[in-house]
């Protein structure tokens, strides 16, 4: 059966999703995760201290370019944006939903911010979604066709996933309970056994170095629980859940979740409906953030959509309005979240533009003034939420400033000096943005970036780099530092008049000289400060 108007719907809203994908690159620059994992791809290995080795390389890849644009640097990103969205009407497709159900499951996508935002940088979420949802294609498939071969696809899909983010585990738990309830016979079968070891064939590189390196991806994901999941309320949470995937899309989700597994019409791929629930309640049971139910929630999304067709496919006008109100909504939400307006137009919009004084009017209009302004107040500040907007005037500041205090050193000093960062941020974006100076190796005891501290002895000069909320704090900020050194001193504050926080508003440079450790023993000088 040929479905022209199902792949003519997935064809009309692919082009509209690639149009706001090319025209958020053109108004934004990257955030400070996107700058480290492009990084990683200058350290290539089967894992990383606070992330998965997939996105690694990719970025490799893309490195090759050897251009430094966000376009480059969002190429698979977009891709994978891309196939997510195919998938997705392929999978309603898959579960008889006609052209009505595919319609409704992509524009619920083009329509919350969460996949928006996650679409649009370069960091392991859309990668996570994207083996989510092909999983979930081969998996409701296998269901209808109960082909060994897709047993082994799914294998294979679920060890990218384990290679991209380790949270796929979370959907291999749904599954598994899923067989255990509806395909028992499943544990009796050869091919079922193949492909449990071709998924661990594939996850084993990655395995052996977290052996290798005391499980990093289990201490990063206690130091998060002891830090904010326990801590997380649940009732605001599940509000911003309900926000980021737009309050209209929680019908669709909500129907795939709750009554498909229970109705005739999915009867036929109940072990998929089961594997969905599962991992939803596996991360609601594990107090996942917001964000944790995303990939799970694209399922939802495809299967709610097969449901509501099935019950209101002939009362067109209650689906019409519904979608418009959907489209409507989604303009309105995904203007507040990503790039779509250029930033003075964003800085209006938001209303942003209505601070007191001189500064709101003119100062945060103009590149020369937030280059030259350096003292101001941190209330001075424009915040704004997304960083991609902003970070890019505030590496090329700081590089610049950071390139000052290096050509200002003796030429003895230059050639054994390193910058040393606060944070991973501030060593990837000068990392990124200091190529153009010339500036030595920044490095940080933050993330994946303990790993990559590269050796040098007593002897070396070292430029340090911090955020503070006003230059007052110098010597606060500078105390984390300072230690490790015979003379420390601060040399410079470069304001960032967008830094969504209080804390992000300087960048606090400082020179140290008679360092007291070796590479080796800073790094267990502040191994306690990885996941912080």
């Amino acid at each position: 059966m040929i479905r022209k108007k199902e792949y003519l719907v997935i064809f009309i809203l692919v082009l509209v999703k690639m149009v706001l994908l090319m025209v958020a690159n053109i108004n934004s620059g990257l955030d400070g995760d996107e700058v480290m994992h492009i990084d990683a791809g200058n350290h290539l290995a089967w894992g990383y201290m606070s992330f998965q080795p997939l996105v690694g390389v990719i970025a490799w890849v893309q490195n090759l370019f050897q251009i430094n644009s966000v376009f480059v640097h969002h190429l698979f990103v977009h891709l994978a944006a891309i196939v997510i969205m195919i998938f997705c009407g392929a999978t309603v497709i898959q579960l008889g939903g006609g052209w009505k159900a595919v319609l409704l499951a992509l524009l619920c996508i083009l329509a919350a911010p969460g996949y928006s935002v996650t679409h649009h940088i370069f960091t392991p979420l859309v990668f996570e979604q994207l083996f989510w949802i092909t999983g979930f294609y081969v998996l409701v498939r296998y269901c209808k066709k109960q082909k060994s071969k897709d047993m082994i696809c799914l294998a294979i899909l679920l060890g990218l996933g384990f290679m991209s983010k380790v949270s796929i585990l979370i959907l291999v738990a749904g599954m598994g309970v899923a067989v255990l309830l509806y395909k028992r016979d499943l544990l009796a079968q050869r091919m079922f056994w193949v492909a449990v070891v071709v998924f661990l064939v594939i996850i084993s590189p990655n395995v052996y170095w977290q052996s290798q390196h005391a499980f990093p991806s289990f201490q990063h994901i206690t130091a998060l629980y002891s830090k904010t999941l326990v801590k997380l309320d649940f009732i605001n949470n599940l509000k911003l859940l309900f926000l980021t995937t737009n309050p209209l899309a929680a019908v669709v989700w909500v129907a795939g979740l709750l009554v498909a597994p229970f109705v005739l019409v999915t009867k036929d791929v109940r072990m998929a409906m089961a594997a969905m629930l599962g991992s939803f309640l596996i991360i609601l049971l594990f107090r996942g953030q917001f964000h944790y139910y995303f990939p799970v929630i694209l399922t939802a999304l495809c299967v709610g959509s097969v449901i509501l067709e099935h019950y209101f496919g002939n009362r067109r006008m209650v689906l019409v309005s519904f979608s418009v109100l959907l489209l409507g909504s989604g303009i309105f939400l995904n203007l507040y979240s990503t790039p779509i307006l250029p930033l003075d137009n964003y800085i209006v919009y938001m209303g942003l533009d209505k601070k007191e004084g001189e500064k709101g009017k003119q100062m945060f209009f103009t590149q020369q003034a937030i280059v030259d302004n350096k003292t101001a107040n941190a209330d001075d500040r424009i915040p704004i939420n997304f960083e991609a907007y902003y970070t890019h005037n505030d590496w090329v500041n700081l590089t610049a400033s950071v390139n000052e205090i290096y050509r200002h050193l003796p030429e003895s000093k230059r050639r054994n000096c390193l910058i040393w960062t606060r944070c991973y941020t501030q060593a990837a974006g000068i990392n990124l943005y200091g190529k153009k100076y010339h500036l030595p190796l920044a490095f940080s005891q933050h993330a994946s970036y303990y790993d990559w501290i590269p050796e040098f002895d007593k002897e070396t000069t070292i430029i340090a780099v911090a955020n503070a909320y006003t230059p007052a704090d110098s010597v606060g900020i500078g105390s984390f530092f300072a230690a490790s050194f015979e003379n420390f001193t601060w040399e410079e504050a470069v304001f960032c008049p967008f830094a969504r926080d209080k804390y992000n508003a300087y960048y606090m440079i400082y020179l140290g000289e008679g360092l007291k450790f070796n590479s080796e023993g800073l790094k267990q000088k502040y191994k306690d400060f990885i996941f912080e």
